[in-house]
């Protein structure tokens, strides 16, 4: 099997700088798609696969959820990250707000930023890209252009940091996980290492009245604290549903057992998904060239 880490690409992408910060001595495998990572893992093209879960102004990321359920008993969480996706403008070391003629950037941070842009750059030219890496890369073609791209991808394309387009505290943070195959993972040990750990299960329940409250019970009486559930469809199962759920805790802990030992006899079925710990958020720095 490849030790190679799996990301969501292209290089640049806040999934390849998780990627740098957490590996910085592996080989990272750039892929299109978060299915593609999956993919990557599950074949052993790559050892693990770093895939985004949450964004804290977007919600949950559904295609990761529904791929961690549909690859249940395969491949499993090893770890939770985080990082602080605080955009920045780069361009060429020293350029002139005045001398830009282009912005490039994804359509939400260009959605988001636009009265930033409008009133800081009036006669710059709005353009979408596929990533705000892609952003990134074709800003560094030119010396009047620039990008609304993570800071950690200034680096990887030759810019600089111009300015910090919202306030230094606004900070937007995104959560990723590690996912390995199951018969390697290193979760129920590494989940020592932190002193915050967590289980995620996927739970099929009755289609009855009152099945999640029935189900949810025994969480509130073991004091297991529920920090994250969604209800994701099944297909070619119309109006059948399968809950996603992460509790607080590692699965050696006695609180989680006893709720999921209780849940058990509430539910058709539980998979686990993996117990592992939620390391502290990285960091963007604050610098720029000015």
């Amino acid at each position: 099997m490849s030790s190679a880490v799996a990301f969501l690409g292209p290089e640049g992408t806040f999934s390849h700088l998780v990627a740098l910060r957490r590996y910085p001595k592996r080989s990272g495998l750039p892929c299109a798609t978060i299915t593609e990572v999956f993919h990557a893992v599950r074949s052993g093209h790559a050892g693990c696969g770093i895939v985004p879960i949450e964004n804290s102004s977007g919600g949950t990321i559904t295609e990761t959820v529904d791929l961690l359920i549909e690859q249940a008993g395969h491949l499993e969480i090893s770890e939770e990250l985080a990082l602080d996706v605080r955009l920045a403008l780069l361009g060429k070391k020293g350029t002139a707000f005045k001398a830009l003629r282009k912005l490039y950037s994804h359509v939400m941070p260009l959605r988001h930023h636009r009265g930033w842009v409008r009133e800081n750059l009036p006669s710059v030219q709005m353009i979408e890209s596929a990533s705000t890496a892609e952003a990134a890369k074709k800003a560094s073609l030119s010396a009047t252009s620039a990008a609304l791209a993570a800071p950690g991808a200034a680096e990887l394309y030759g810019l600089s940091v111009l300015r910090f387009p919202v306030r230094p505290e606004a900070v937007n943070v995104t959560h990723f996980f590690v996912i390995v195959p199951s018969d390697s993972s290193k979760s129920s040990s590494a989940s020592s290492a932190s002193n915050r750990s967590k289980t995620a299960v996927v739970a099929a329940l009755p289609q009855t009245p009152g099945s999640l409250h029935r189900f949810l019970g025994p969480f509130a009486r073991a004091g297991a604290n529920l920090c994250r559930i969604v209800s994701r469809p099944v297909p070619g199962q119309p109006e059948t549903y399968v809950f996603y759920l992460e509790v607080e805790g590692a699965l050696s802990e006695p609180a989680v057992q006893k709720a999921l030992s209780g849940a058990r006899k509430m539910a058709v079925r539980i998979q686990p998904l993996g117990s592992y710990p939620s390391r502290p958020r990285y960091r963007t720095p604050l610098k720029t060239s000015h």
